[in-house]
């Protein structure tokens, strides 16, 4: 066995906590211009907790004021219904399309008689195509993704909105077959966005999608009373640039979700 004094032990962890310090961490926000001769496209990306808060109230109308705020071309949710949480027999889908102004199209995983649960888009664009993504792998919770094709001035731009499971080896399948599916074809603009359940910064999955993908916003989004994982993601490939992005910190925001949502411009060729 190897002994260390003291001493070089000390050292060791001072240089480990120096080479910690210097690694670059990614960016909470980013605030630059829409280049010239490319449309701007405001998106957000948010897990709603079933529009119980943190408070354990239940409270769709404070998830629809938050979306009014946010004031976003096209926004993509994550736990949208009843699931042991909230008010069981309540369309939350069509509700939040009431209070919002926006348009709902439901990506649900989950059906029972009291309600249906999963991922959502609402948008004010006009849809050219939506359907559903089975992402489900054995007998995990089942889970999918919404892939549909917005119209932003005339230019089509594929929108996909999911939420990944919570076991690597059940996410490395699911980033597996979207990025199949973008790549089958790389031609027209895709935006993927949605709650990842990944935060290492050496993760595997994570890596796949950085080299598939041409950016990202990965803003610290939670836990929404104290920030600290990167859960949140925007990512865009296909010619579409993401000139600014933020997680959206406001009173109702740390009170409505256990979430925060990530809110950014995207630049459209």
């Amino acid at each position: 066995m190897i002994r260390f004094s003291r001493d070089r032990v000390q050292r060791i962890a001072a240089a480990l906590r120096a080479a910690r310090a210097r690694r670059p961490r990614p960016a909470d926000r980013r605030s630059f211009p829409v280049p010239d001769g490319m449309a701007a496209l405001s998106v957000a990306t948010w897990n709603v907790h079933s529009c119980v808060g943190l408070d354990a109230r239940f409270a769709p109308d404070r998830i629809a004021q938050v979306i009014r705020d946010l004031d976003v071309d096209l926004i993509g949710l994550q736990e949208v219904g009843w699931h042991h949480r909230g008010e069981s027999g309540m369309d939350q889908f069509a509700f939040l399309e009431r209070h919002t102004g926006l348009t709902a199209y439901a990506g649900p995983t989950k059906h029972s008689e009291r309600a249906h649960y999963g991922n959502c888009l609402l948008t004010r664009l006009p849809v050219r195509s939506m359907e559903t993504m089975d992402l489900s792998v054995g007998k995990r919770e089942p889970r999918g993704a919404i892939d549909a094709v917005v119209e932003v001035q005339g230019r089509p731009v594929r929108v996909i909105v999911a939420h990944l499971g919570l076991d690597p080896w059940e996410r490395a399948k699911q980033v597996g077959d979207i990025v199949s599916r973008v790549e089958s074809q790389p031609e027209l603009p895709t935006l993927f966005m949605g709650d990842l359940n990944e935060w290492t910064p050496s993760s595997p999955r994570l890596r796949q999608l950085a080299s598939s993908f041409a950016d990202v916003a990965n803003p610290r989004s939670f836990h929404a009373r104290m920030p600290t994982l990167r859960l949140d993601r925007i990512y865009v490939t296909g010619g579409l640039q993401i000139p600014a992005f933020e997680v959206v910190r406001s009173i109702l925001t740390r009170r409505a979700s256990d979430h925060l949502p990530v809110r950014a411009v995207l630049a459209v060729p």
